[in-house]
């Protein structure tokens, strides 16, 4: 059971607006608040309450991450080649790295790996099949983008895929072909699938290692929650275990998904779980693609590609698959970025809360590019967003190549979004970026600057105080948990993080210098300096 505590001498900001400031917390053995307030007020408490000096340091709710892969990042701190441009900075380099980890497993096993982004590689272009040939022709090979909305595979793999150049391309994909119309390796979107399926699932170890190891990852981050936004029937099994086996480190909201790549099946709908630290009542759909690769769905073309993106759906069917969750008490989740995609989806959303009134809170994950009658037509629906201003750092320069200039202005606009009356819970979207420190992605929301340290739409910075409640309370009120997380409430969970400064008070350039010296959750100190 948690060690009772009571926190005192330092900065405690509860993000609840009705106990605005307080000089004392005390977490019961139960691993819930019990008293947030002034110290004359907290009254006797056992001789055996542990006594946490924050010596001047500053307690705030755990970090909740509403959007990151923990899976896959997890999997790409466990078994997958990095091919991140700080391990592998040019397409020789991923190559290497590559032939490496084929001289270490048997010829035929697959071999996969992610994290290139060809506007940053000196080539300046996608690897190709015959790259990967040079580094592993006996091994299928399956390397993603950063932005995992496209995968780069090898001829073998092309082969165990059965895809030639007579395959056609799927609803909602593309195989990228040569002159010739052979393909080229590079599969986008939907296209994707027709490789995902060819790899054998990873057996539930190799996948619950991959969790736990992504979850300590976090944990060192003072992340206590996080949204994990694309599960297929075989991760949510896993977590299910974990969650039976009490070896979840922190809470997780699992978004299983309707349509899986590379085909027109549909999944039938999840069962719902609910327990302390695993929450299933929410799916999600693709609409688009990304915008740092150029495949979300735009109405005018992408600099350098002249391509529109990818709009995933038909309008029709679209709204079928949603209305069966709608109805059946499901919140929904879809990523839209593109402007298109955004109409498409805002147009799905008010058509299912006209067919079908309901209380429930869809939200939309990035909603990249909205106009104000797309923000204020989400906020007659009490749509959430679900934004990731760390991409202005990580993709900010892949933005400025492919993103047509009309956009700037509207690039994740989240003080349009705030000021539009919209619940916005920030989040990485890692491992899509590489560095998922939400300290970083609070930095973002207030200087907005690209890799190069220039402003994209800096007319859109928000303040301190509201990046860190979109960084916690934002998070839990898009889950479903704003009654037992996200602020330090009596009678909420104490999953709480100690930082070596006060982020509210810190000048926005030496934010991600802050440090987290404690992580707690449940009460339970689960990560220390």
């Amino acid at each position: 059971m948690p060690t009772p505590r009571i926190f005192y001498n330092g900065t405690i900001h509860t993000l609840d607006p009705n106990i605005p400031t307080a000089s004392v917390l005390f977490s019961d053995e139960y691993g819930q608040i019990r008293f947030c307030g002034s110290i004359v007020e907290l009254g006797t408490v056992a001789p055996s309450t542990k006594r946490v000096d924050l010596g001047g340091r500053t307690l705030i709710p755990g970090f909740n991450d509403a959007h990151v892969h923990v899976w896959k990042l997890g999997l790409l701190l466990t078994i997958q080649v990095d091919a991140r441009g700080a391990a592998a900075p040019s397409i020789d380099a991923i190559i290497a790295r590559f032939r490496e980890r084929a001289e270490s497993v048997p010829a035929g096993t697959w071999l996969l790996g992610r994290g290139y982004n060809e506007a940053a590689l000196p080539e300046r272009r996608h690897p190709t099949a015959a790259d990967l040939d040079l580094a592993a022709p006996e091994h299928p090979i399956a390397l993603t983008r950063t932005c995992g909305h496209m995968i780069v595979a090898n001829t073998l793999a092309l082969k165990l895929a059965n895809i030639t150049a007579e395959t056609p391309d799927p609803p909602g994909g593309v195989i990228v072909r040569d002159e010739s119309g052979n393909p080229t390796g590079l599969l986008q979107e939907t296209a994707m699938g027709l490789i995902t399926r060819a790899i054998p699932d990873l057996d539930p170890e190799t996948m619950g290692a991959a969790i736990r190891a992504a979850t300590y990852h976090q944990l060192r981050l003072g992340i206590t929650s996080a949204t994990d936004p694309l599960l297929m029937p075989h991760h949510l099994s896993v977590y299910r275990e974990l969650d039976e086996a009490h070896d979840l480190a922190m809470r997780i909201n699992g978004l299983p998904i309707r349509r899986p790549d590379g085909g027109t099946e549909t999944l039938p709908l999840p069962e719902k779980h609910l327990s302390e630290m695993l929450r299933v009542d929410t799916v999600k759909f693709f609409a688009d693609g990304g915008l740092s690769g150029a495949t979300a769905a735009l109405s005018v073309p992408f600099k350098v590609t002249g391509t529109h993106g990818v709009l995933r759906f038909e309008d029709d069917e679209l709204f079928e698959l949603m209305f069966e969750a709608h109805v059946n008490g499901f919140r929904i989740a879809t990523h839209a970025i593109g402007d298109v995609a955004l109409e498409q989806v805002i147009s799905t959303y008010e058509k299912l809360y006209a067919a079908h009134p309901s209380e429930l809170r869809h939200r939309i994950e990035h909603l990249g590019l909205p106009s104000a009658d797309h923000l204020r037509r989400c906020q007659a629906m009490n749509v959430i967003a679900v934004p990731q201003t760390v991409f202005l750092p990580a993709l900010g320069n892949t933005y400025r190549r492919y993103l047509p200039d009309e956009f700037f202005p509207r690039c994740y606009p989240v003080r349009s979004m705030l000021d539009a009356g919209l619940t916005v819970a920030l989040s990485s979207d890692a491992p899509v970026v590489p560095d998922d420190n939400p300290l970083l992605g609070m930095k973002a929301a207030l200087d907005r600057l690209d890799p190069f340290g220039e402003p994209i739409a800096p007319e859109q910075a928000i303040t301190p105080y509201e990046a860190l409640y979109a960084y916690t309370m934002g998070g839990a009120i898009a889950s479903g948990d704003a009654d037992n997380r996200g602020s330090l409430t009596p009678g909420k969970w104490a999953d709480m993080t100690v930082l070596s400064a006060d982020p509210l008070t810190t000048p926005p350039e030496e934010l991600t210098s802050i440090t987290v010296d404690e992580t707690y959750v449940g009460g339970m100190l689960v990560y220390e300096r």
